[in-house]
């Protein structure tokens, strides 16, 4: 999808801005990021750039005219064509999964003529997911109950969603996202249980596009739930006294 906007540049009427477009590649794998524009015949009229945000916001040139920045990086030049195509050679994770941006400048004003925006994911799969407070979690009948998985790394940030035993209903719970390959993103479930809960098993499911087709992490969280009972001792003429004590179901 591309959207004008009319600037008063002497060479362009428009600038055409091309919506970001999701590309996914391999560690090691090679990618063409394309940039497609109306054929401009005098490379001396206009500039051209490729540039990049990766891990941590960070900004810089990767290309600029028909010299590339970086060795990993080629370029297609042909702007009398309209081409002015990227390839990145042996893809890594730190160096270019993240946003990239292709542009044409005209020279003297600097008004931009046309750009182009690529989201690139170097896809990792994500490790095993972790529970706590552990595969049996002990509860209290009518207390609030919190269950955590949590996965480290995958590109991007996995999806990680709740089940209960028996359920194909995936249930609600907050995400904390890790944002990068290195961190943990994690996912909370809360309930409450019931004396009917006791052990009952809640699945935890991982996973994201960089894995196989069909494949998932899972682990899971069976409820051991204490069930809260309370007697009273009648004092006459006192008023009972009531003491609530915990019994622990065998």
């Amino acid at each position: 999808m591309k959207r004008e906007i009319s600037l008063g540049d002497p060479f362009a009427a428009l600038c055409v801005v091309a919506g970001d477009e999701s590309l996914d590649t391999r560690e090691g794998e090679d990618v063409t990021l394309k940039c497609r524009f109306n054929e401009q015949h005098s490379t001396n009229e206009f500039s051209y750039y490729w540039a990049r945000w990766t891990v941590g916001n960070k900004y810089e040139n990767v290309a600029i005219g028909n010299i590339q920045l970086n060795t990993n990086y080629r370029l297609d030049f042909r702007p009398e064509r309209g081409i002015y195509d990227l390839l990145i050679k042996n893809a890594s994770y730190g160096r270019d999964n993240g946003r990239f941006e292709c542009r044409v400048k005209a020279v003297g004003t600097g008004a931009d003529v046309h750009q182009e925006y690529y989201n690139v994911t170097v896809l990792t799969p994500p490790q095993p997911p972790q529970v706590a407070p552990g595969n049996i979690a002990i509860a209290t009948e009518d207390k609030r109950q919190e269950l955590t998985c949590s996965s480290i790394g995958g590109s991007p940030d996995p999806t990680i969603t709740w089940y209960r035993e028996g359920s194909s209903q995936p249930l609600q719970a907050s995400i904390n996202r890790g944002g990068s390959k290195d961190l943990q993103t994690t996912s909370t479930l809360i309930v409450t249980p019931r004396r009917d809960d006791d052990g009952v098993t809640y699945r935890c499911v991982v996973w994201n596009r960089a894995m196989p087709d069909g494949q998932r992490l899972e682990t899971t969280v069976t409820l051991s739930v204490n069930c809260e009972y309370h007697f009273i001792i009648l004092s006459p003429p006192a008023r009972p006294c009531i003491y609530p004590f915990t019994f622990i179901l065998p």
